[in-house]
């Protein structure tokens, strides 16, 4: 009776799990060309597979991700406040944190092509818990209703519980129907048997104490038994890593003989190596990633790591990114979830550098918004954003006025002193006019300081000083052009004075025999325009 009662609960337990798979043990669909058994879970026993399943779940639980809420204005905030936010970046159930249910869930995608969570309401609303289920018990199906049902066998139970689209996050890998993902490690198993046998191989021939095997000829006949005997002796005696350098002592009439096997001749290490990068090309995974540095050098190595995010690592994020939006985000117009990527392709410290260099300049990142990248605290008027001052309205360029445009000119014959910002009605500039000041009176200095140092190189050469100083002056022209435009300025006047104090200035040093290191201060307080 215990002996029935044993073999009820067998069969139930076989009937819980995958029927497929159950099918597949029976009949070997399983089982390569290579001779060795691939499965989702075999699959991880070979070394490149569990690294590229490692390397990219990994990546994608590591990675920020968060929900965020589109602003009226344009651009984007993290919903600190929902609680998907809570449960998609910090923790989706009671027992796992953001990144192992990721991860979990990640590796589910690239083992069997499909990743399942419940989706459990509670006290935080719809989605109060992601509850994991393994995707070997699940079955899914299509209605005429065009919605999706889902069938999942819990260990202990005959019958299986039926879920309907609303209550299930699903990852679905590439498909051929839209409704389940294929299983990778299906599709590939022939690359990844062959690469387990060639691991398989190598350590039986180490295990066997690097013999490739043995033969014991005897010159009279022997009973099997004694045969087999004799066989297992010699196993017990010589085979392993550690039995190889015993002393074997053989019945009279019998011989040794090894047989011989070249590991270079066979090609074995590379086999592996090649069979390494066949599993790597299956899940598009440069070799590098998973320490195979043969080809590699340290410029394609940092070039593969941005392959790796832009052709790797962004599809299972758009993956991830969609699926979110159809399973959990009710309100998708206002909210959607999105992962952070900056990080990854930051590059080095000397790249970074000059990223965030070209984006301070260019007025997109704020001192503080680099600051929060690079994970340090925001300091003192560090949100304020700056702009390169050479810069010009597309629309502002005609064939009539193919300068730009300026401003009304002033007199000719006004002074550096008389040239002043716009002013209003009453007199009073305004406060784009003082802006525009403020920019063109810190360019002047700059020019001014460049103009110093410039003359104090070439001060005993005067053909050269002649010649850089009318292209200093042409500089001058452009890069204070927009600026003078803004404080309504006539930029050629104001060059031609400049130009001319300048020329008077060094000539008094000439003929004073003043050190042009002492006229220093008063070459750059120029710079400083009067307010009067």
């Amino acid at each position: 009776m215990d002996d029935e009662t044993g073999m009820v609960e067998d069969i139930v337990e076989m009937r819980a799990g995958s029927m497929a798979r159950l099918f597949e043990e029976i009949t070997e669909t399983r089982k390569t060309v290579s001779g060795v058994y691939v499965s989702p879970e075999a699959s991880l026993s070979c070394a490149a597979v569990l690294a590229c399943v490692r390397v990219l779940s990994e990546s994608v639980a590591s990675l920020p991700f968060n929900v965020y809420r589109r602003l009226p204005g344009g651009g984007k905030e993290i919903a600190e406040d929902l609680p998907l936010q809570e449960i998609l970046a910090y923790q989706p159930n009671d027992w796992m944190s953001s990144f192992e249910w990721r991860e979990l869930m990640q590796s589910w995608l690239l083992l069997w092509g499909n990743a399942y969570s419940l989706i459990k309401p509670g006290r935080r609303g719809a989605v109060d818990q992601l509850i994991p289920l393994h995707p070997s018990r699940m079955v899914v199906e299509r209605l005429k209703n065009g919605r999706l049902r889902y069938s999942y066998s819990e260990p202990n139970q005959t019958t299986p519980t039926i879920y309907t689209q609303d209550q299930i996050f699903h990852l679905r890998f590439l498909s051929q129907d839209g409704v389940t993902g294929y299983v990778p490690t299906v599709l590939c198993r022939d690359a990844i048997g062959l690469a387990r046998a060639t691991e398989l191989h190598s350590g039986a021939y180490f295990g066997h104490g690097a013999r490739a095997g043995t033969i014991i000829e005897t010159d009279q006949p022997q009973k099997p038994e004694t045969l087999e005997r004799l066989r297992r002796t010699w196993d017990d005696m010589h085979r392993g890593p550690t039995q190889g350098s015993k002393t074997a002592v053989l019945p009279a009439g019998m011989h040794v003989k090894e047989l011989t096997q070249n590991n270079d001749t066979d090609r074995l290490l590379e086999t592996r190596r090649f069979q390494n990068e066949a599993v790597c090309m299956a899940y598009r995974v440069p070799p590098s990633m998973i320490g195979e540095m043969t080809k590699s050098s340290y410029n394609s190595v940092e070039q593969q790591s941005l392959d790796f995010v832009t052709f790797s690592l962004i599809p299972h994020l758009r993956r991830w990114e969609g699926a979110c939006r159809r399973d959990l985000v009710v309100d998708d117009k206002q909210y959607f979830c999105a992962y952070d990527v900056n990080a990854l392709m930051a590059g080095d410290y000397a790249a970074r550098s000059t990223y965030f260099k070209e984006m301070n300049l260019l007025g997109v990142l704020s001192i503080n918004e680099i600051r929060s990248r690079e994970g340090l605290n925001p300091i003192d008027d560090g949100d304020k954003r700056f702009i390169q001052l050479n810069m010009q309205l597309l629309g502002a360029f005609t064939e009539a006025n193919p300068a730009g445009g300026q401003a009304p000119a002033a007199p000719s014959g006004a002074t550096i002193a008389e040239s002043q910002p716009a002013a209003t009605a009453e007199g009073a500039p305004t406060e784009s006019a003082r802006s525009a000041e403020v920019l063109f009176r810190q360019t002047l200095r700059k020019l001014s300081a460049i103009e110093f140092n410039g003359i104090i190189e070439r001060r005993t050469k005067p053909a050269k000083l002649k010649a850089w100083l009318e292209g200093h002056e042409e500089r001058m022209k452009t890069e204070l052009l927009d600026a003078a435009i803004a404080t309504g300025r006539d930029i050629t006047a104001f060059i031609a004075d400049w130009t001319k104090a300048s020329r008077e200035m060094l000539l008094d040093c000439h003929r004073s025999g003043v050190p042009y290191e002492e006229a220093e201060e008063s070459w750059m307080k120029r710079a400083n325009l009067s307010d009067d």
